[in-house]
């Protein structure tokens, strides 16, 4: 049987996917015969995964790139071929080069070993060329990215690489496990959230945002230089590229009209807003940056709320002690 890898088999910060039952137990509970769920800032898509049913569409939006082509692999391909698929993904693994290339000269050494930067590089390269189509150049691209995060020598993220290299197996990709039967229905965006709330309507809204300071276009660069694969220049220490594009005002002081004007324009029956209890606690880039009092008024104006909590560790980056920490869920019945 071939080993298979799963849309949350990767380290994301704010993953979702421990609260899982907990978000599944709220919607069940009060979400009349839903018909489709819209996991409007999706991430990692574990949200949206969890509800993903032949007769629900899932509507899937992020704005990184990387994020995107995750979305569309597991929540947007209907039908592929995965006998050609494990093929491919067999001819990249067997793929071996002693030449450096873009990605092992940048990140080489730093991030990776030089061995496992040289056959990521390789292999992106070879993508370009071996993929029949956009699902399956989605798939393969998808399967890469798995791979590079599981031997990537960070405590997570990308924001910087340990000082010591100490992860040393060798890269391997796998085939992702696809649900293509439960995909007909489902929508994938790669839009700003405020500009496609406008035009699209569902049962359930789920709105995860990023509420503080900390930008995901600056925690995961290499994934998406990885995954955009434009070869840009990079800069400093930690190797980023121009990203001034790429940057969402939920990170700015801008977050709460912003959030404002997303709840206002929504067409959905429920919503459900996932909050950190983390207020002022911890770093200063971890402080949230849409008041709770913002917030419940702005549900408020849409109709009734009720408020659940469970109790969840927070991201640390061991600068600070954090205790007490909940995730709380907003749920709103709009009237």
């Amino acid at each position: 049987m071939i080993k298979k890898f799963e849309i949350q088999n990767r380290r994301f910060l704010g993953n979702k996917f421990k609260l899982l039952d907990f978000i599944e137990d709220i919607v069940n509970k009060n979400c009349n015969s839903f018909k489709s769920f819209c996991d409007i800032f999706a991430g990692t898509g574990v949200v949206g995964e969890r509800f993903n049913k032949k007769n629900i569409k899932i509507i899937s939006n992020d704005l990184l790139y990387s994020s995107s082509i995750i979305l569309k692999t597991f929540l947007g391909i209907t039908q592929i071929n995965k006998t050609r698929l494990n093929e491919k993904i067999d001819f990249l693994n067997n793929l071996r080069s002693k030449r450096d290339n873009y990605f092992s000269t940048h990140f080489g050494n730093t991030y990776f070993t030089l061995d496992n930067a040289r056959k990521i590089g390789i292999i992106r390269e070879e993508i370009e060329g071996i993929a029949r189509d956009k699902k399956e150049k989605y798939a393969l691209i998808t399967s890469l990215i798995y791979a590079t995060d599981k031997v990537a020598n960070t405590v997570g993220h990308y924001d910087a690489f340990r000082g010591d290299i100490d992860t040393m197996q060798p890269l391997k990709l796998l085939p992702p496990d696809i649900k293509t039967e439960n995909n007909k229905l489902n929508e994938v965006y790669r839009e700003d959230a405020n500009v496609l709330i406008k035009n699209i309507s569902c049962d359930v809204l789920y709105i995860d945002p990023p509420y503080n300071r900390r930008k995901y276009i600056d925690l995961y660069h290499v994934l998406e230089n990885l995954a955009i694969w434009e070869k840009p220049k990079v800069y400093g220490k930690t190797k980023k590229f121009d990203r001034s594009n790429g940057k969402s005002k939920y990170n700015t002081l801008e977050a709460t009209n912003a959030f404002r004007d997303l709840v206002r324009e929504s067409n959905a029956r429920y919503i459900l807003v996932s909050y950190s209890n983390l207020g002022k606690k911890g770093v200063k880039t971890s402080h949230a940056l849409i008041p709770k009092k913002v917030l419940v008024e702005t549900l408020r104006e849409k109709g009734d709320i009720k408020v659940f909590s469970v109790p969840y560790k927070p991201f640390n980056s061991g600068r600070s002690k954090i205790s007490n920490h909940q995730e709380l869920i907003y749920f709103c019945e709009v009237r």
